[in-house]
């Protein structure tokens, strides 16, 4: 029997036993890739239906219901960037559901799939070791997280500039083909498809490619189609560039400020000193490692994929100072991959011994506490418009309705998702009037333009606030951060628009906002 055994295994040929013995070797570094990638998954996926939609979100739900001729129509109306991923979402919601879940899913998907592709950028241009540590602080990102669960193309813009950069990588290194510099073209042209700001990665790598292979016509040729994309959605972007004039408002150094705590702590991380200090510390230290303890390979794609995120940051602060500032850091997520590889260069070196493996441990663990706090903590997530729905119960009985008046906030566009609203004319019959403020939310004086909780602009009723034939139904009830002060009739009376226009401006100069009306 042995016999047999040994006379069959030495059929095999060599290349065969190779490729078991190379299959095993690369068994641990699969599996550990496999692991993280999976766990990337399912932090995304947890409670990614838990929030509510936020305003910017409605935008996204609006045009995905519509038709695609009506939806491309709204578009320059309607968004700051190109279409790509709202056309992806058009054919996503209706295989997913039109839900929270539903359409977010699609940036959960995207955000988890960024993950191999980081780890594929390290492997390339440094090791597979620090590839798998680039996977493991992409998968832990809180920031990438939360875009993973939110219903716009930042997660996207994320994937595809990533996508840019391996292609980038693979096309550096060896000599320029078609297939090379075709796959580059093809994800730029992706990237560039999905947000405007993939172009600050975009014009460094193209540039990278023009001066490493500055006489070949494939390159020339590759870059020309990236132009070529560009050129197309000129237009576009000159439709759409005042709808983005808002960012110029705020200070410039708040908004830079906010950069870098973000990346490394989300947007609403608890402001504790330790996770700081951890965070920075392990940050630190692998700048220290990647000077001392990293190979020469390992140090130079370290500091060629850290320059395309630099430059990238350097040509946004060129576009403010050209008077194109729409600098926050959302916009500018696409240089936040090549940045964890650039710390990934110093943690996952080969010579770094325990100081790697604890200083990604580390940031994994600063960024998963991160996330967890925003997904319980309610100040730090989305405004929960569905239980303010809840809360307000079902309009009055009969054949009349009520009206909903927000103050100081466009609430309408959110709840029109979850309940039907239509627009109060000059005059209405109503049973009920229900007065909705913000309470405040506290977060450090910083400017606040994500989703969560504190993007509301605060306001508050009057105790002296009347509206003429109507009676307070009790005292202002509070739900979370909203406050609601209901007025009710007997019968059904005839409320004119200029008369609520001149109560709630008098009560409380410059809160008043459109007024919506429920429909009974």
């Amino acid at each position: 029997m042995a016999a047999v055994s040994s006379g069959a295994f030495a059929d095999i040929p060599p290349a065969a036993t190779t490729d078991v013995r190379s299959l095993a070797r690369d068994h641990p570094i699969a599996v550990a890739l496999t692991a993280i990638t999976l766990v990337g998954l399912a932090v995304r996926l947890w409670r990614i239906g838990h929030q509510s939609f936020w305003y910017d979100e409605s935008f996204t739900v609006e045009l995905v219901h519509h038709s695609p001729g009506k939806m491309f129509g709204l578009f320059p109306k309607m968004e700051t960037t190109p279409p790509l991923y709202y056309c992806v979402s058009w054919v996503w919601v209706r295989i997913f559901g039109f839900g929270e879940a539903g359409l977010r899913s699609l940036s959960a998907v995207v955000g988890t799939a960024t993950i191999p592709v980081a780890y594929s950028i390290g492997a390339r241009l440094m090791t597979r070791r620090i590839g798998l540590t680039a996977a493991a602080l992409v998968a832990f990102n809180p920031l990438l997280i939360w875009y993973s669960q939110e219903a716009r193309s930042y997660s996207t813009l994320v994937f595809t500039s990533s996508l840019s950069l391996l292609a980038f990588a693979w096309a550096l290194q060896g000599p320029p083909t078609w297939r090379r510099l075709g796959a580059w073209g093809l994800a730029a042209g992706l990237a560039l498809c999905t947000h405007y700001y993939a172009s600050i990665v975009l014009v460094p790598e193209a540039i990278v490619l023009l001066s490493r292979h500055h006489g070949d016509r494939r390159v020339w040729a590759a870059c020309a189609f990236v132009v070529a994309v560009g050129l197309a959605l000129l237009p576009l972007l000159l439709l759409q560039l005042h709808l983005a004039s808002w960012v110029a408002g705020y200070p410039l150094i708040s908004r830079l400020g906010q950069i870098g705590p973000q990346f490394v702590l989300g947007t609403g991380a608890p402001a504790r000193t330790w996770l700081k200090l951890a965070a920075a510390l392990a940050i630190a230290g692998s700048f220290v490692l990647l000077t001392w303890k990293a190979t020469r390979t390992e140090r130079r794609g370290a500091l060629v994929i850290g320059g395309v995120g630099l430059a990238g940051f350097l040509i946004t602060m060129s576009l403010v100072a050209l008077g194109k500032d729409f600098l926050i850091t959302r916009n500018i997520i696409a240089i936040l991959v090549p940045a964890i590889l650039l710390v990934a260069g110093g943690l996952g070196a080969r010579r770094a011994g325990w100081l790697g493996p604890a200083g990604t441990t580390v940031l994994c663990a600063v960024g998963l506490t991160a996330a967890i706090a925003v997904s319980v903590d309610i100040p730090l997530q989305r405004p929960d418009w569905r239980g303010l729905v809840r809360v307000l119960g079902p309009p009055p009985a009969g054949a009349h309705a009520r009206l909903l008046l927000f103050q100081h906030y466009y609430g309408w566009r959110n709840l029109s998702i979850i309940t039907p609203l239509y627009a109060f004319g000059r005059s209405a019959r109503v049973d009920e009037v229900d007065v909705i403020a913000i309470r405040a939310i506290e977060r450090g004086g910083w400017f606040c333009w994500w989703g969560s909780a504190c993007n509301l602009p605060p306001s508050h009723i009057s105790a002296q606030l009347q509206i003429p034939g109507m009676v307070r139904a009790g005292p202002e009830a509070v739900y979370h951060q909203f406050v609601i002060q209901r007025f009710r009739s007997e019968r059904p009376i005839l409320v004119l628009r200029a008369t609520l226009n001149r109560a709630l401006r008098r009560d409380h100069p410059g809160y008043f906002m459109p007024l919506e009306q429920h429909v009974a």
